[in-house]
């Protein structure tokens, strides 16, 4: 084989600025098999591309292009080692297999690399048992493709940015999917991919509610969550799934706050429409969490109608769509959630008893994170440093750390993950300081320490007024809990209702049953 790079350097030239003019890979590869078949005295010239789905871009003799589903084992090799490969014995080097069969005798295959990239496999055949491969003939091609570096550079890049941008295109792609799923209030996982995330403290109270968590994972019995918005329901729901017999099936959120009631019946039950003679069959979510778990976050927003037919399924785990008469089964574990009092609504007459009691064969309540404050700071350095390497983590400075202690938390954990995003931001240093922080944050003391000054300065008022001031600052204090107020304060949540809306604090329908 001779490539006769040496003897001609004008066609070399006149390459070099061909496949510098070019991004089109299949243009590039077929102009550059084309010119090494011209310029030797081999059979066949071949290039093989792996591309991105694993499939072989071939170029042969720079006549046509066609792909294949696997790549060669010698391409194999040489993309593996680096190095070039050649057989003038083809029949009896298992390397060859493929090429003995189409008749193939000798073979010389060299990596083209480009800062260490590979960009394609390049393959000298010969059908002439009279034409041989030495290590001669491997210098001699390496010699030709640095001369044409530049074009090989530039086809290079355009290969890596054509594949980054492909990668991306895949993630736009997968985020707009889940960001119409999520825009529905729904979040339909991948049961293989679904993963357990990481409960973060080493409280008491955190403990044990995690030890509830695993044991009520090992039932298959359908549970409540309850809790304040932000105290990580979600998270709770995602364990006991991954660690049940329904680990290995689908785990689908609905929220229900998220769809309006014409949409929310629909997509929990289905929907089964006839339109312009046709039939419409829409699959709700209860039927595709079949063998899995479904987690309902603020159920509370579920109509009466809609509580109905939920309560009727969980009994006999049989439902019907919305506008069909035909009924379908479906094996779900229901674990639902709400960041009100579902006792409370029940008492308001404003969420079905059998459905409560459906439900509440279990239930876990989650503290507000103003009741466990000792993991704060381990909750508050997990979300300041969360996915960045070691060279960039910050830390809480006295200050910093002695103002969030302090401060209440009404959004719990879910803000305070925000305001740690929004600290790492702000703090140009390793150390986040008390300025750093939200304003709420920073402020809220003092305003703790003023309602402490205003229990000690005396004023004239009348018993009426003394105890809608002691109710209004209990309820304050327990952060709102009317459960809670009512059972500190001695009287029933109905009495307290009554007496916030004589102090026009809520409205008359709030009270109503």
């Amino acid at each position: 084989m001779s490539l006769l790079a040496l003897e001609v350097t004008d066609a070399i030239s006149d390459l070099n600025l061909r496949l510098t003019s070019t991004l089109d890979e299949h243009f590039f590869f077929m102009e550059l098999g084309k010119f090494i078949k011209e310029n030797s005295k081999n059979n066949i010239c071949l290039i093989r591309q792996v591309l991105e789905n694993d499939s072989v871009l071939i170029v042969k003799n720079g006549e046509c292009i066609t792909e294949d589903d696997s790549i060669s084992n010698v391409s194999l090799h040489v993309i593996r080692s680096k190095r070039a490969y050649f057989s003038n014995c083809v029949s009896r080097d298992p390397l060859f297999t493929r090429e003995a069969k189409e008749g193939v005798t000798a073979e010389l295959c060299v990596p083209v690399i480009c800062d260490g990239v590979i960009i394609c496999t390049l393959h000298l055949q010969n059908t002439n048992q009279s034409n041989e491969f030495s290590r001669d003939d491997i210098t001699e091609i390496l010699n030709f493709l640095n001369q044409i570096k530049r074009p090989l550079m530039n086809i290079k890049m355009y290969l890596q940015a054509k594949t980054l941008n492909d990668v991306l295109q895949k993630r736009i792609e997968e985020k707009e999917r889940e960001l119409d799923q999520r825009t529905k209030g729904i979040q339909l996982a991948d049961a293989y991919k679904i993963e357990e995330k990481e409960v973060i403290g080493k409280s008491e109270i955190l403990a044990k509610i995690l030890k509830l968590a695993d044991k009520i994972a090992l039932t298959d019995t359908h549970i409540m969550i309850e809790g304040e918005a932000g105290t990580g329901k979600e998270l709770i729901a995602r364990r006991i799934h991954c660690r049940g017999s329904r680990a290995q099936s689908v785990f689908i959120v609905l929220d229900c706050s998220a769809l309006n009631r014409e949409q929310l019946e629909s997509e929990i039950f289905g929907d089964e429409q006839i339109v312009g003679g046709s039939r419409k069959n829409k699959i709700g979510i209860l039927e595709q969490a079949n063998g899995g778990t479904l987690f309902i976050e603020n159920i509370s927003f579920l109509t009466p109608a809609m509580q109905l037919k939920l309560v009727q399924f969980l009994k006999d785990g049989v439902a019907s769509k919305q506008g069909g008469q035909s009924l379908y089964k479906s094996n779900v574990r229901v674990i639902a959630a709400s960041s009100k009092s579902l006792h409370l609504e029940v008492e308001l007459h404003k969420f079905r008893e059998d459905l409560y009691y459906a439900l509440n064969t279990m239930t876990i309540k989650l503290p507000a994170l103003r009741e466990h404050r000792e993991d704060i700071e381990l909750l508050a350095n997990y979300f300041l440093n969360l996915g960045k390497i070691i060279d960039k983590q910050k830390s809480l400075s006295p200050e910093a750390l002695r103002s969030m202690l302090d401060y209440t938390w009404p959004g719990n954990v879910r803000e305070l993950q925000n305001v740690m995003e929004r600290a790492f931001i702000l703090a140009d240093g390793k150390i986040i300081e008390k300025n750093h922080l939200a304003d709420s944050v920073t402020v809220a003391p003092l305003v703790e320490q003023e309602k402490e000054e205003e229990k000690i300065v005396f004023s004239e008022m009348t018993l009426e007024e003394l105890e809608k001031r002691h109710i209004v600052f209990t309820l304050g204090h327990l952060g709102g809990n009317k459960t809670k107020t009512a059972k500190s304060l001695g009287i029933t949540v109905k009495t307290l209702y009554n007496k916030l809306h004589s102090y026009g604090m809520i409205a008359a329908q709030e009270i109503s049953h």
